[in-house]
C-alpha cells in the first residue's frame, strides 16, 4: 500500500494534538524536545487560547496531558537532541514489531514528528545537508514501519514572535553544508547564498496548501 509523506500546518500545539485524537489508528508521535518543554509550550498554548480563568487552564492542561496518556492509540516519545531523534528513527521499526496491523474500520497508523526543523536551527547541521539526512531517516523509517509520516513545526507559544519556530521555517534560506557561516539579517531571517528549507522537504513531502500559500 502507498503511504503519504506530508507536511501539515497547526499554530499550536494544543491544535495538532486534538487532530491527533481524531484519528482513527495508532499514532506514534516523536516530540522534538523533553517533556518539559512539551508541557511549557502546551500550556502557553491554552494561555493564548484566551482562556479566562488560571484554573480553567490548568485543567486543559491537565486533561490534554491527560489524554495522551490515557490514549491506547497515540504512543508519545521525547528526543531533544538531533542524535537521539536519529536513534529513535532508526530502530522504530523494531519497537512497533516492524509493522502496524491496520484493523478494519481503522485508518492507517501514523509516524508525526513535531518541530524536527527547530530542532536542527541551535546545531551546525542547520543546513541542506544536515536537514537531508534526517528527512532521509525519517521517510526510510516511516516506510519500514508502513506508516504515514506527518512533519509540523508549531509556533513557540510563549514566544509567538520567534522566528525559530513555526511554519515561517519552511522559507528558512539555508546553506548547503553542514557548519557553514550563516548570517542573519534583522528580521530574523538567515541570509546568504543556499537553499530554502522547503525546496529541500519537497524532495520527500508535499505540503499542505495553508503552507503553500505562504
Amino acid at each position: 500500500m502507498d503511504r503519504t509523506r506530508s507536511i501539515v500546518h497547526h499554530d499550536l500545539v494544543t491544535d495538532l494534538i486534538q487532530q491527533l485524537l481524531k484519528h482513527n489508528g495508532n499514532t506514534y508521535l516523536i516530540i522534538c524536545g523533553t517533556r518539559s518543554e512539551f508541557l511549557v509550550q502546551v500550556s502557553a498554548a491554552i494561555h493564548l487560547q484566551s482562556v479566562p480563568e488560571a484554573t480553567r487552564r490548568h485543567d486543559l492542561l491537565a486533561n490534554t496531558i491527560g489524554l495522551l496518556a490515557n490514549s491506547s492509540k497515540v504512543r508519545l516519545t521525547f528526543t531533544p537532541s538531533l542524535e537521539s531523534l536519529r536513534s529513535y528513527l532508526a530502530t522504530l521499526d523494531a519497537k512497533i514489531g516492524v509493522k502496524e496491523e491496520v484493523h478494519k474500520g481503522s485508518t492507517s497508523p501514523l509516524l508525526v514528528i513535531l518541530d524536527l526543523v527547530a530542532l536542527h536551527g541551535s546545531t551546525m547541521e542547520f543546513a541542506a545537508q544536515g536537514l537531508s539526512r534526517t528527512f532521509a531517516a525519517a521517510v526510510e523509517s516511516a516506510y519500514r514501519a508502513d506508516m504515514d509520516l506527518v512533519l509540523c513545526e508549531c509556533l513557540n507559544a510563549v514566544d509567538p514572535s520567534s522566528a525559530d519556530w513555526g511554519r515561517r521555517l519552511w522559507n528558512t534560506q539555508v546553506p548547503l553544508l553542514n557548519g557553514s557561516l550563516r548570517i542573519r539579517s534583522e528580521e530574523g531571517n538567515w541570509g546568504g547564498r543556499g537553499i530554502s528549507i522547503k525546496q529541500i522537504a519537497q524532495r520527500w513531502f508535499t505540503f499542505d496548501k495553508e503552507i503553500d500559500a505562504h
